[in-house]
């Protein structure tokens, strides 16, 4: 408790003094598309890549983190899917959380651990695995003991799945960990409402603990997803929202790459931009679950370029093999 206490008053003040630094923005509300329907609604990003010696990225995204607050009805979850510094500092911990408990202290916040979190294939997994758990437990009251969890919003399952070792390129998931996807997935068909994965690698990266490629996880997602609603989300690729693989589907079940949250251009510059700050709202209905790209740092929704070069959201709808009962 009081080193969660110490945290919390640490980022508070970084926070306070980082925003004398790069102000305060503007944008305008925003909603869900059909607010008397709508069942269940959250936002997923990821890549936000905070680092200490990087001002644009803190304001990029600051500025997002404002966006999300201007959602009119606000957010059942806000998740993000990791790598959310860039080397699992105390400093750039410090500037996230703090950022993110400055500006979305009223929502519930789940994240995930990514490799840039855990030193991105160098340093001590163990200790950053901690560090991770102990700004966790500070900021968004959960004390995990394992990387993987899930949450239950509103009957809806929210299942969070992580590497367990210190890997840039693959997943490594223990045993315990598909038993306790098994576990979640049963008592998330059980509930009759669509069930949500999220992770930082793609789903196909998984390995066993030696490190060892394995089908395990993409067939268990898939076996679910031929009788119950499945929608999987992962980051670590930055692949841009308005790519056609960014919206797919693996052996059946959707899954959707998100792009780096922070996307900067290369140089001394360091320029933002106009795909900086993309991410995904998601919204329930009875009958299917629409996914909406937004642009949260330029508050708007992201659109893509037709050849006729008329632009048109970026947004995907998904039927329910079982519709919610209303």
């Amino acid at each position: 408790m009081l080193k969660s206490f110490f945290l919390r008053i640490g980022a508070t003040c970084l926070t306070f003094l980082m925003l004398l630094v790069v102000g305060l923005g503007t944008g305008s509300e925003y909603d869900v598309k059909d607010p008397d329907k709508c069942a269940l609604h959250f936002a997923v990003l990821s890549d936000s890549h905070v680092e200490g010696n990087n001002l644009t990225r803190y304001e990029v995204f600051t500025e997002v983190l404002q966006d999300l607050k201007r959602h009119k009805s606000g957010h059942d979850a806000i998740t993000f899917l990791g790598d959310s510094t860039m080397n699992g500092q105390h400093i750039e911990n410090l500037f996230f959380h703090g950022a993110v408990d400055w500006f979305l202290s009223d929502e519930t916040v789940l994240p995930v651990i990514g490799n840039h979190d855990v030193g991105n294939g160098q340093g001590d997994y163990e200790k950053l695995q901690n560090r991770w758990y102990d700004y966790t437990a500070a900021f968004f009251g959960r004390r995990l003991t394992t990387p993987y969890y899930y949450e239950v919003i509103d009957g809806y399952y929210f299942i969070f799945l992580a590497q367990e070792a210190q890997r840039v390129y693959e997943m490594p998931m223990s045993d315990a960990q598909f038993d306790f996807l098994a576990d979640a997935l049963d008592k998330a068909a059980d509930s009759g409402k669509p069930a949500f994965v999220f992770e930082h690698f793609p789903t196909d990266d998984a390995t066993d603990m030696d490190l060892e490629p394995t089908g395990r996880l993409t067939d268990m997602l898939a076996a679910y997803n031929r009788e119950h609603d499945l929608f999987v989300f992962v980051g670590h690729t930055h692949m841009p929202l308005n790519l056609g693989w960014s919206f797919h589907t693996y052996d059946g079940y959707p899954e959707t790459y998100l792009p780096c949250l922070t996307r900067l251009g290369g140089g001394d510059d360091q320029n933002v931009l106009d795909d900086t700050g993309v991410g995904l709202e998601v919204e329930v209905y009875e009958n299917e679950v629409v996914l909406r790209g937004r642009n949260f740092y330029r508050s708007e929704w992201y659109a893509d370029l037709e050849e006729d070069g008329v632009s048109i959201p970026c947004e995907r709808t998904f039927s329910l093999k079982n519709p919610i009962a209303p």
